[in-house]
């Protein structure tokens, strides 16, 4: 325990240093202190879809003009994807997130030829996009198994051209953003069971209260088949509100999460929904036109995805009668213009529906997509 306190202790000695060394000065301080802020608020269980990194190319080695001696050239900076990988929590706790490839050998009397300096690949999971901080520029989108894309290359070593002289290695500050982050997002507003439901459909424990905004940062769960065949990642994404499309709250926090997702799992409490006193009660059909709303002034095409709504506290009294108006209107009003797979009344305290919505998410997921028919809209 000792032990980790002292290594925590020197990881942030060592990034609040690097705010007042001169090779970071192009750089707002804001950067860092922010790299910073996100190591000491990061919480176990949570999972990292987005993280900066700071990398710099190896140094090349120092010729030897006497004997026309080259020196080694410096390492490079890689980032390739792997699927070992389900997030970027490794990254996350990576030393003090620096990546700095290995500078080259120096000529010498003996050596004529430097060796080059060791390679730092920077390993991230399928989906993962890479942005220069200072730029803005988007250097890779890595989005495949092994795919392997150079982010800082090494400086040359000294030679005949540039007067035998030795360089620093250039730096880059990198932002890492994991656009996929599971196969299934749990898209709802506060306290409708979203959190709930991913404890009783996987191994994952998320934090449950009975209270609005449980959740402040997704979390993903696996849903396994009996022999552990076929998984499906399910993450549950922070609750919205009306106006997250204009950044209230956190809104394109939490939206960003939704993006990065295959399938989208609406979860509507039968009984409808309240924020507080000042909000008016929204029923499960105003909510849910409400949650598409948002979805759509975000991302224009981002419902056309496969929905699936879950319809929640089916154990409530009045609770089928909710059920059967919600159905209603979405077929007279809504079935045009959003298409909506299956719906489905589940209860998460009864385990009403939960198998249903099980082999469904498997459905939609390992096999190919059949037409709606009328049996999966009641």
């Amino acid at each position: 325990m000792v032990r980790r306190y002292h290594l925590a202790r020197n990881i942030l000695a060592v990034q609040r240093r690097l705010l007042s060394t001169p090779s970071t000065g192009q750089l707002p301080r804001k950067v860092m202190q922010d790299m910073i802020k996100e190591q000491q608020s990061f919480k176990k269980g949570e999972i990292c879809d987005s993280v900066s990194i700071y990398i710099r190319g190896g140094a090349g080695g120092a010729g030897y003009r006497r004997k026309n001696g080259v020196g080694g050239n410096g390492g490079n900076v890689w980032v390739q994807a792997l699927d070992m990988y389900q997030n970027l929590n490794h990254i996350h706790h990576h030393h003090n997130r620096r990546y700095v490839a290995g500078p080259g050998d120096h000529a010498s009397n003996t050596v004529v030829r430097g060796r080059a300096g060791q390679d730092q690949v920077v390993e991230v999971p399928p989906g993962t996009v890479a942005t220069d901080i200072r730029t803005g520029e988007v250097l890779c989108d890595v989005d495949q198994e092994g795919a392997r894309y150079l982010l800082q290359g090494g400086e040359k070593g000294g030679n005949l051209v540039n007067n035998y002289t030795a360089k620093r290695g250039e730096e880059k500050f990198i932002r890492l953003v994991l656009k996929s982050i599971a196969d299934v997002g749990l898209v709802g507003y506060p306290n409708a069971g979203k959190s709930s439901l991913l404890s009783v459909l996987s191994s994952a424990t998320p934090t449950i209260g009975s209270y609005p905004f449980t959740t402040l940062k997704p979390t993903v769960g696996h849903m396994q088949t009996i022999d552990k065949k076929n998984v499906v990642k399910i993450a549950d994404i922070p609750g919205l509100i009306e106006g997250a499309s204009d950044n209230r709250g956190l809104g394109h926090v939490f939206l960003q999460h939704i993006e990065r997702t295959k399938i989208l799992l609406f979860v509507l409490d039968v009984q409808g929904f309240t924020l507080n006193r000042k909000t008016p009660h929204r029923t499960p059909f105003e909510t849910f036109g409400y949650l598409c709303r948002e979805l759509e002034l975000y991302m224009a095409g981002l419902t056309r995805r496969p929905i699936v709504v879950a319809m929640n506290k089916m154990d409530t009294a009045g609770s089928d009668a909710e059920f059967e108006q919600f159905v209603g209107r979405y077929k007279e009003e809504l079935s045009k213009l959003i298409r909506v797979h299956s719906i489905v009344p589940i209860s998460c305290y009864t385990g009403q529906g939960l198998d249903q919505l099980q082999d469904l998410l498997f459905e939609l997921k390992y096999k190919k997509r059949r037409k709606i028919t009328e049996s999966d809209v009641v």
